[in-house]
Formats: structure tokens, C-alpha cells, sequence
């Protein structure tokens, strides 16, 4: 199976479009159109239907994509192994974060990093915890940085090393000219009977409220969901509920809660895969951060 014609049938299935794959590729389009066809050849099966000037993948295409990605990904990392041998550090780095990670402790590194290793090509993308682990189980991510939560239900995969590099904390919050922010005796019971604005269910933050709550035998009282750290801090800013922010987005309009007992502590950990052996990219990286922490 020829590896050109793999990532031609990648670029065609993300694109939907021969044409647009061709640019990206750097192609003519009959190019594309025969090294697809070859591919097809060589597996006897159609892997596009043609509708205009858009294509879709067949049942065998679907099959095929995940697989081919992942070839894809792991020739781009032994490129990368190869190519950092010795004190050269080059070639790309695939990192995988969430957002509330990526908007305190990660800008500062990423910034050292560029600055000493100017020719690693960084590729840094943001998704849910259980979309980041995936991702580094299945080697579309070299590393993987993603907040724990200190409680039993988090979940940890046996394919993957972790180690805690950072400490943070959310902090419970209203507008200052809320009553609760003047309450001396302030109790979960209390803030519960308060209207809330949280992330979703099964989502990090709302587990550690969630968690804190339960201690407490005591459930929010949710009036808005948002994933938007923006909106939750906007909307608790004009008096509209408590919300669980980054400490750190704690602003002049709003007053952090102090409950006694409660700190939404959590860590931040580096993840890789087991069976990888990491880049000097990845390993300089790591280098960075345990400098940072």
C-alpha cells in the first residue's frame, strides 16, 4: 500500500474534494484522481462516492480512515525519532490540551520552548480530557497535558505514563456586590439554595463542584450551562449566580467565596504513551515544563 496514496486519501476525505486536496497537496487534480484510484486498486474496493463536485466516503472509506490516519501519525513520529537523533532538535510535535489548561500554566512554556527550539514545528490542539487521552492512546498526540481531579472517579488508562507537573485551583465566585459575598458563615448548604452557572454535567469543572456539593448532601442550583469560562464570569459578574472559575479569572467585578473546607484543588499532568518512545522534541519539552513547575 503505497504511503502517498494513503495520505492522498486522508486529504480527500477531510476535504471532501478533489480540487481543494489537489491545492493542499500540491497536485494537479488528475494527480489526485489517480493515486486514489490506485489506492482502490489495490484494496478492490471504492472508497468515494462522487456527488457533483463533493465526495463522500463509503463504508469502506470510513473503515479505512482512522487506520490511515494513524499510519500517518506514526511514520510523521519515527520521522521525527530519526531526525532528532543527536543534538539537533527538530521535526513536529503533536500536543494535545484542554482549554482550561491552555489559558494559564501552558502559554508561558510554549513561549520558552519557541524561543530555545525554534525549528520544532509545534502542533497543539484543544479538546475534551476524554477526547486528549484518546488521542494519545491512539498516537495522534506525542503528549497530552490534562487537569486530574483529586477525587476516585477519574479515569486513568493503563496504556498511558502519567506524572503531575502543576498544582491549580478553581475558585467559587460571585458578583462583589452579591449578599453571599459578605456572608461570615457561609456554608455549601447556603450557596446550593443560590442560582448557579456552571460547565455541564461530566465535565471537569462541574465534577469538582459536583464533588464539593457532595460533601455537602447538597446539589446546584443550575440556571445556565456554558462551557465558556467568558460567559460563566460575565454572567456571575452582573449578579446573575455563583459560578467555579480559573483563580486567576477572578476579576475586579467579582469577589471569591470563602467556604470552609472546600478547595477545588487539582493537577495538571503530563501524559505519554507507554508503547512510544519519545522525540527529543518531546523530551526538550518536557524539559521546559519541569522547569516551569
Amino acid at each position: 500500500m503505497d504511503i502517498e496514496n494513503l495520505e492522498t486519501f486522508i486529504e480527500v476525505a477531510e476535504s471532501r474534494s478533489f480540487s481543494q486536496s489537489a491545492k493542499a497537496l500540491s497536485l494537479t487534480q488528475p494527480a489526485v484522481s489517480k493515486r486514489i484510484a490506485s489506492l482502490e486498486t489495490s484494496l478492490a474496493t471504492k472508497l468515494f462516492d462522487r456527488v457533483g463536485r463533493t465526495v463522500h466516503l463509503t463504508e469502506a472509506g470510513r473503515i479505512l480512515l482512522p487506520s490511515a490516519k494513524q499510519i500517518q501519525s506514526e511514520l510523521a513520529r519515527i520521522e521525527d525519532v530519526i531526525c532528532n537523533i543527536g543534538n539537533s532538535v527538530h521535526g513536529r510535535l503533536a500536543i494535545g490540551t484542554t482549554e482550561l489548561i491552555a489559558t494559564r500554566q501552558l502559554p508561558g512554556a510554549l513561549q520558552r520552548y519557541r524561543e530555545e527550539y525554534p525549528e520544532v514545528r509545534l502542533d497543539l490542539r484543544f479538546q475534551s480530557i476524554d477526547d486528549v487521552m484518546a488521542g494519545v492512546e491512539q498516537h495522534h498526540y506525542e503528549l497530552a497535558l490534562f487537569p486530574l481531579a483529586p477525587f476516585a472517579n477519574t479515569r486513568r488508562s493503563p496504556r498511558l505514563t502519567y506524572a503531575d507537573i502543576w498544582r491549580s485551583e478553581m475558585k467559587i465566585a460571585v458578583a462583589s456586590n452579591d449578599p453571599l459575598a459578605k456572608d461570615p458563615e457561609l456554608t455549601l448548604a447556603k450557596l446550593a439554595k443560590n442560582s448557579a452557572i456552571l460547565p455541564p454535567r461530566k465535565t471537569f469543572v462541574r465534577s469538582l463542584v459536583d464533588n464539593a456539593l457532595l460533601e455537602a448532601d447538597v446539589d446546584a442550583n443550575v440556571i445556565l450551562e456554558t462551557n465558556d469560562y467568558n460567559t460563566m464570569r460575565s454572567m456571575a459578574s452582573v449578579g446573575l449566580g455563583w459560578t467555579c472559575l480559573p483563580d486567576f479569572q477572578i476579576d475586579d467585578s467579582l469577589t471569591a467565596l470563602d467556604i470552609d473546607n472546600v478547595t477545588l484543588e487539582y493537577d495538571v499532568a503530563l501524559v505519554h504513551s507507554k508503547d512510544l518512545t519519545l522525540s527529543r522534541a518531546a523530551q526538550t519539552f518536557i524539559e521546559t515544563l519541569s522547569a516551569a513547575a
